[in-house]
């Protein structure tokens, strides 16, 4: 292979991978220039996960809470749902079951989580585990 066709080919693989990294970025709606958060919507079996907001204490640079909608009826039984940021120790989130139509029906149709969290700096990562 000619030293141009390797360049060439280098050049294009490099290019893949910055696309592919790309269809990944989460975009911040926190208004601070300097904290890069970002969420996205995940389905698991049984569940999928939206709205995920991120509690931050800008003082203290901390991630503080961590809230999302679950599309389904979640059962509101303690340690149902739980949340593991940075890869850290699972951590108890509650469940409430909502209506979400407009206007209100009166018909209870996905679940709010709620996760008080101990204080993180640098979320990294968070993972919600569904469990019944």
């Amino acid at each position: 292979m000619s030293k141009s066709t390797k360049v060439i080919v280098a050049l294009g693989a490099t290019g893949v991978i910055l696309a592919a990294g790309s269809a990944f970025t989460a975009s911040s709606t926190i208004d601070d220039g300097a904290i890069n958060v970002g969420s996205v919507a995940q389905s698991v079996s049984g569940a999928t996960i939206t709205n995920v907001v991120h509690t931050y204490t800008a003082a203290t640079d901390t991630t503080t809470a961590i809230s999302a909608r679950a599309a389904q009826l979640l059962s509101m039984t303690a340690g149902v749902v739980t949340i593991s940021i940075n890869d850290g120790a699972a951590q108890a989130c509650t469940v409430t079951q909502v209506d979400t139509t407009s206007p209100a029906d009166g018909t209870l149709d996905a679940s709010d989580i709620a996760c008080n969290i101990t204080d993180v700096a640098n979320v990294t990562s968070v993972r919600f585990v569904v469990n019944g």
